[in-house]
């Protein structure tokens, strides 16, 4: 048995006494920190560490390397830890700041795009890190191009001292296969010599086709597809596939991703930008609507393709740089406008500069003097439509509304900063109630909350800053919806006599929160430092999403869910 229950699966074919010394290697502190399980084909090697990592002992992150460039495995060790990474120098960034001790294990080294490449510029690099440790599986030419760790611990199935004699002799019999193959199973089993691969001529000749001669994507099974992407990948002519996006996603992605790094031009490009979410992405509907939001209003005719897929949520509009809109860049802080800027979102770049546009379309028009440059940390509107704008030093600002002249919301926010205690580090405001005045979240985890009558009602939900909040209602009260360095999303009703109830709970950073009132109790959204959406509405089941880009700031108005992030802003309805 494993820890808390967890039964470990069988080992068949003899390999106990394998299984035995991984195990022994895995709780051996002082053992290297490289173990390379080698051995010829059929040797049993993946099936060893499909077991390893199956039993739950002790493997914090499995990285299939078949099909996998070095890019597209940062993307999938980024996902399997919890980590927002597009580039393996993000990933080694994370990790060094990270002081997790980690076990990853590499089925299938020999299987990688290149092998030699993967090894030297991602594994090896990994394994500097005294805190990481590797199990790793393939040939013996493809595991010795490892030089981080000398004298690794080796594995070598093809030797007898790792296969049970008795047992394997047991299985064959069960099998039907012969025991003069021992210590192999393959060599037992005579399986025959794999054929040679397909080309991309012949592969695309035997798959469904379309009225106009085109492989038909929804026809076409996803493993023909992925083959196609594979064969693309040997030979190039990864471009012959790029007329129908739908190719794409519904294709093994880390498959599509090994193709496309061979190519040029805008929708690869846009690929690799959304890529992060895609290629540990199992369902073939989110991988096309998320590449249709990278899609649209710079590859439309491609959007067009992925338009009419099923999936749980679909883009309505979308802004990156160089789109149709022409938007800058990242989108830092957002708010829903009130007052004269209703209907209309506030969007804030990483410089502090204050953009509106029409919450429906996405439409700009028109920039907000503020006081200024100054990075934003936070930004809301009140139900007058006065600005509060909260800076990267946790200085607070008023741009006042003509429709609101009066100074409240500047008195509220100066009563909440002096009893604060130490410096605010999240601001939001009620919108939908008429002289609800500012929140505040500050660095020591508490929110701050001043009555109409004068009163200040104070909360302790979080363990360490406050590092999101956002206001709306609930009945006629206030409901206050915080997230904290402490990976928890939590909600407050001032004045309601409760304490804050937990909502989520993750181990990660909560980057950004929304929420929007309703009859059966407030719409709450939530994203995490590591891309991670997830989007809570009474009576259903919460839906997560994840666009490939770290989410700095999140919007729920009118059925949409506004998604502020660092390459640009997008605005998503769940189905």
């Amino acid at each position: 048995m494993g820890g808390e229950g967890h039964r470990i699966p069988p080992l068949r074919a003899g390999r106990r006494p394998a299984g035995l010394a991984l195990l022994g290697w895995l709780g051996d502190g002082r053992a290297p920190r490289l173990c390379q399980v080698t051995g010829a084909a059929g040797a049993g090697k993946s099936h060893l560490l499909s077991w390893l990592a199956e039993a739950g002992t002790g493997v914090d992150a499995v990285l299939p390397a078949a099909d996998t460039t070095v890019q597209s495995a940062a993307w999938l060790l980024g996902r399997r830890l919890d980590l927002m990474v597009r580039t393996p120098e993000e990933l080694f960034t994370a990790l060094t700041e990270d002081d997790r001790p980690l076990v990853i294990c590499v089925p299938e080294l020999g299987r990688a795009a290149d092998p030699a490449a993967l090894v030297a510029e991602l594994l090896d690099p990994l394994l500097r890190l005294d805190r990481i440790r590797v199990v790793v599986e393939g040939t013996p030419e493809t595991v010795g191009a490892f030089t981080a760790v000398a004298g690794p611990a080796v594995l070598d199935l093809d030797l007898p001292q790792w296969t049970d004699p008795d047992r394997f002799a047991a299985w064959c019999a069960a099998a039907g296969a012969d025991p003069a193959g021992y210590p192999s199973p393959g060599a037992a089993l005579r399986h025959p010599a794999e054929p040679a691969p397909q080309t991309l001529d012949e592969l695309a000749r035997l798959l469904p086709a379309q009225p106009d001669g085109s492989v038909d994507p929804l026809a076409a099974a996803p493993r023909q597809l992925t083959g196609l992407w594979r064969a693309a990948a040997r030979e190039g002519g990864a471009d012959r596939l790029l007329a129908d996006a739908r190719l794409l996603t519904h294709a093994d992605p880390v498959a599509v991703s090994a193709a496309l790094s061979r190519e040029g031009g805008r929708l690869p490009e846009l690929w690799q930008a959304a890529a992060p979410a895609l290629v540990a992405e199992p369902d073939p509907g989110v991988r096309a609507a998320v590449l249709r939001t990278r899609l649209i209003g710079l590859d439309d005719a491609a959007a067009a393709r992925l338009a009419g897929v099923d999936a749980p949520w679909h883009c309505v509009w979308a802004m990156w740089p160089d789109s149709a809109f022409g938007w800058p860049g990242p989108v830092s802080s957002l708010a829903l406008g009130s007052g004269p800027y209703g209907r209309q979102l506030l969007l804030a770049d990483p410089g502090g500069t204050v953009r509106t546009v029409d919450a429906a379309s996405g439409r700009p028009l028109a920039r907000i003097a503020v006081p200024g440059p100054r990075p934003l940390r936070g930004l809301t509107v009140t139900a007058g439509g006065s600005v509060v704008l909260l800076d990267s030093w946790g200085e607070l600002a008023v741009v006042p509304s003509s429709a609101e002249a009066d100074s409240r919301p500047g008195e509220a926010l100066a009563a909440l900063r002096a009893g604060a205690g130490s410096d605010p580090s999240a601001v939001a405001a009620v919108t939908a109630l008429p002289g609800a005045l500012p929140a505040l979240g500050d660095e020591d985890g508490r929110l701050h909350w001043r009555a109409p009558d004068g009163e200040v009602l104070t909360e302790a939900p979080h363990q360490g800053p406050v590092t999101a909040l956002a206001a709306t209602w609930q009945g006629a009260l206030p409901a206050l919806v915080s997230g904290g360095f402490d990976g928890s999303v939590r909600l407050w009703r001032p004045g309601g006599g409760g304490p804050a109830e937990v909502l989520a709970r993750r181990g990660r950073v909560v980057s950004a929160v929304a929420a929007a009132g309703g009859a059966d109790g407030p719409t709450v959204a939530a994203a995490w430092s590591d891309g991670l959406v997830r989007l809570y509405r009474p009576g259903a089941e919460p839906l997560d999403l994840r666009l490939g880009a770290p989410v700095w700031a999140l919007a729920v108005t009118d059925g949409l869910l506004v998604l502020g992030t660092s390459d640009g802003i997008a605005a998503v309805r769940a189905r």
